[in-house]
């Protein structure tokens, strides 16, 4: 049976709509340990604990970084780099507000094109919703990011974007 588009155009009653049900298991947070990313990062866990969701939390550095693998084998090398990085700072405290609110969370490194990598991440990980922060730009990216915006063209995942307030 055919789902039935509500159109306020052709006279909706409210007794048309239908129960709402959200079923979050797996949530994509891109961060970069920016402002934006670590509000970001409260919606995640917060969304993540109510539904009982797991997160992956993701870090796109350059080329030149750490090859694509788990926080846990490079705990070192994010240790050396938080001051330096703050998408390395960014997972730090995910994993950490993550741990205090009895959230898995796994967090992850990889390098390459951010929005190219956080869109590769959501196909391999099939998340119900990915979570990014917006960065402030000038022109014509202000309302929403170039990455924010390159993440939402490229996937057909639901992304909550979190503004720097």
């Amino acid at each position: 049976m055919a789902q039935r588009t509500l159109n306020p155009a052709e006279g909706f009653r409210p007794t048309d709509a239908q129960e709402l049900y959200i079923d979050l298991r797996k949530i994509l947070l891109a961060t970069d340990g920016s402002r934006s990313a670590l509000i970001a990062t409260k919606y995640a866990i917060g969304l993540a604990k109510i539904f009982k969701a797991q997160i992956r939390a993701v870090f796109v550095c350059g080329n030149n970084a750490v090859p694509n693998q788990p926080v846990d084998k490079i705990s070192e090398c994010l240790k050396a780099s938080a001051s330096d990085e703050p998408g390395y700072h960014g997972l730090i405290v995910a994993g950490a507000y993550a741990q205090e609110n009895n959230v898995t969370c796994e967090e992850i490194v990889l390098r390459g094109n951010t929005a190219k990598k956080i869109i590769e991440s959501g196909r391999e990980f099939m998340p119900d919703l990915i979570i990014i922060g917006n960065s402030k730009k000038s022109g014509i990216r202000r309302t929403l990011g170039s990455v924010a915006d390159a993440v939402i063209k490229g996937t057909d995942i639901p992304v909550l974007v979190i503004r720097d307030v």
